[in-house]
C-alpha cells in the first residue's frame, strides 16, 4: 500500500473530453464576435460592456435564449457572477425548459462552489435535453472529487445512452480513479486508448493505472509513447524510473533516475521518488550512495504513513554490516507502527541483534548485549506463537553463540524444542534438522554419552547419507 495514496495525490488532475449541448438558435460567427470584443472590457469598462450587450438584445433578440446565454457565460468568465446570475434568471423566465439556461444556472453556482445546487440545475439540462453531453460531464466532474461514485453512475448513463462517444471511457476512468477502483479505471481506459485519440496526459494516465495494476511491461510501454508526444512529461519521467524497477533493468533505471532528477525543484518529487532512486542504487550494487537517498525518502514521508521506508533503511544498513544504524531505523519503524508490530516484524528485529553479536566489529560488551536482547525477543516469540520452530531454532542459534564451546549446554533445550516441532512438519527443511542433530550430538558428546550421540549422527545420516561431519563424529566415536 505504501505507494498507492501517494501516486493517488500526484496524479489527481484532471481530463477534459469536448463535448456539447444542443441549443436552441445556432449564433452567428458575427455575434459571437461582437460578444467576444464587448466581454473584452467587463471589468475595465463594465458600464460600457453593459450597454454594448443591451444593444444586442434590442428587437427580435430580446428573447434569443442563445444570446442571453452567451451573455451571462461572458460574465461568468469574468467572475462577474451576479450578473451571469441576473442573464441566467431572465432567460429561465423566458423559457423554462431549456438546457442551455439550466446549464448556465449550474456553471454559476459552480463558481459559487454549490456543488449539490450545480448538479441540480444539471440534471434539469438532461431532463429537457437528453443529448446535452455536457451537463452529463459536468455533473460527473462536479462530483468527482466529492462523491466520484455518483460521478460514475452518470458516466454510465451517458455511455449507455451514447456509445460511439468514446471519451466518454476516459471521463470514466478518470471516475474509477478517483474511486480507487484501479481495475475498473483501467479498463474504462483500455477502451479510450483503443478508441479514442490520445495525448501526453492520456498515456501517464493509463501508465499509471498499468502500474497500480502491477502491469508494469504495458505501462512502461505507454509511458514510451507518451514521452515521444512529451519527452519532458514529468509524470512520464517518473512512471520511467518506476517501470524500469519493477521489470528488472536496473542499470537502465538508473540513467532514467538520472534525467528524472535533473533540473527539477526539490518541492516537485514526492517520497516515493527517492525510494525508487534508493531501490535502483542498491540493485546496482551502489549500496552506500542508496542509504542518502532511503534517508532522503524517510524525511520527504511528512506524514509518517509509510514505515516500510524505515525498515528498507534498514536493510541496506544491513547489507552494509552496519547493525548498529540498522537496528536503529529498525526500532525507528516499530515505533511507527504504533503497536500494531506483527510476530515477524519481532522476529526481524531479533535476528538484527542476533547478527550483530555475530559481526567482526562488536567488541565482547556489546556481544553480550545484542545476544541478551536477542534472546529475549525469540522467548517472547516462542511464546507467542509456540507452535512455530522459529523462536526456539533461534533462541537456539542465539544461546550457541553465547556458549561458543557448547560447554554448558545453554541451547540445548531450544534445539530440542525445534528439533521436535520440525520433525512433525512434512516439508521441514533438512539443513534445519541437521543443525538441530548437529548441536545434540555434539552436546552428548563432550558429555561422554556416546551412545545418544550415536543417535543423532545416525539420524542425520538417514536424511544426508554422504554428511561428511555425521561420518566422522561416528568413526571417532
Amino acid at each position: 500500500m505504501i505507494k498507492y495514496k501517494v501516486l493517488y495525490l500526484i496524479c489527481s488532475g484532471l481530463i477534459y473530453s469536448t463535448s456539447y449541448c444542443f441549443a436552441q438558435e445556432k449564433l452567428t460567427d458575427e455575434i459571437q464576435q461582437e460578444i467576444a470584443q464587448i466581454a473584452a472590457g467587463i471589468n475595465k469598462t463594465p458600464e460600457a460592456a453593459n450597454r454594448g450587450f443591451n444593444e444586442l438584445l434590442k428587437g427580435k433578440n430580446k428573447k434569443n435564449i442563445s444570446l442571453l446565454v452567451a451573455i451571462g457565460n461572458a460574465y461568468l468568465s469574468h467572475n462577474c457572477l451576479s450578473e451571469a446570475q441576473a442573464y441566467a434568471s431572465n432567460a429561465m423566465k423566458i423559457n423554462s425548459k431549456s438546457a442551455l439556461v439550466y446549464m448556465l444556472a449550474g456553471d454559476i453556482a459552480l463558481a459559487q462552489k454549490n456543488v449539490g445546487m450545480a448538479c441540480g440545475y444539471y440534471e434539469q439540462a438532461i431532463l429537457f435535453d437528453t443529448n446535452c453531453y455536457d451537463a452529463y460531464l459536468k455533473y460527473a466532474r462536479a462530483y468527482l472529487g466529492v462523491n466520484p461514485q455518483l460521478s460514475i453512475e452518470m458516466l454510465t448513463k451517458l455511455k449507455a445512452n451514447h456509445p460511439e462517444l468514446s471519451e466518454v471511457n476516459r471521463e470514466l476512468g478518470n471516475a474509477y480513479y478517483q474511486a480507487q477502483n484501479y481495475s475498473k479505471a483501467k479498463s474504462a481506459y483500455d477502451e479510450f486508448m483503443q478508441q479514442g485519440t490520445p495525448n501526453a496526459q492520456d498515456y501517464s494516465r493509463y501508465a499509471m493505472l498499468l502500474y497500480l495494476n502491477k502491469d508494469y511491461i504495458q505501462s512502461l510501454s505507454s509511458v514510451n509513447k507518451g514521452l515521444i508526444i512529451e519527452k519532458d512529461n514529468h509524470l512520464l519521467k517518473r512512471l520511467r524510473m518506476y517501470d524500469l524497477y519493477e521489470t528488472g533493468a536496473y542499470k537502465e533505471g538508473l540513467e532514467a533516475a538520472d534525467v528524472f532528477f535533473n533540473g527539477q525543484e526539490e518541492s516537485d518529487y514526492v517520497y516515493l521518488d527517492f525510494l525508487y532512486h534508493g531501490r535502483l542504487l542498491q540493485a546496482n550494487g551502489k549500496n552506500e550512495e542508496a542509504i542518502q537517498w532511503f534517508e532522503k525518502a524517510v524525511k520527504a514521508d511528512t506524514s509518517h504513513e509509510h514505515p516500510e521506508i524505515i525498515k528498507e533503511a534498514s536493510a541496506v544498513y544491513e547489507k552494509l554490516q552496519n547493525y548498529p544504524e540498522a537496528i536503529h531505523l529498525y526500532l525507528l519503524y516499530l515505533d511507527e507502527l504504533n503497536g500494531k508490530a506483527e510476530v515477524s516484524d519481532r522476529f526481524l528485529l531479533g535476528r538484527l541483534y542476533y547478527m550483530a553479536a555475530g559481526s567482526n566489529t562488536a567488541n565482547e560488551l556489546e556481544k553480550k548485549s545484542y545476544l541478551k536482547k536477542a534472546d529475549e525477543i525469540f522467548a517472547e516469540i516462542s511464546q507467542r506463537v509456540p507452535d512455530n520452530y522459529l523462536g526456539y531454532f533461534w533462541r537456539a542459534r542465539t544461546n550457541a553463540m553465547a556458549d561458543s564451546e557448547s560447554t554448558e549446554g545453554l541451547a540445548k533445550p531450544y534445539y530440542e524444542s525445534a528439533l521436535a516441532l520440525l520433525e512433525t512438519k512434512a516439508d521441514a527443511s533438512k539443513s534445519l534438522i541437521i543443525e538441530c542433530e548437529s548441536y545434540l550430538g555434539y552436546y552428548y558428546f563432550l558429555k561422554k554419552d556416546y551412545e545418544q550421540s550415536k543417535v543423532y549422527w545416525n539420524k542425520i545420516l538417514q536424511l544426508d547419507p554422504e554428511n561428511v561431519i555425521a561420518k566422522q563424529a561416528l568413526r571417532g566415536l
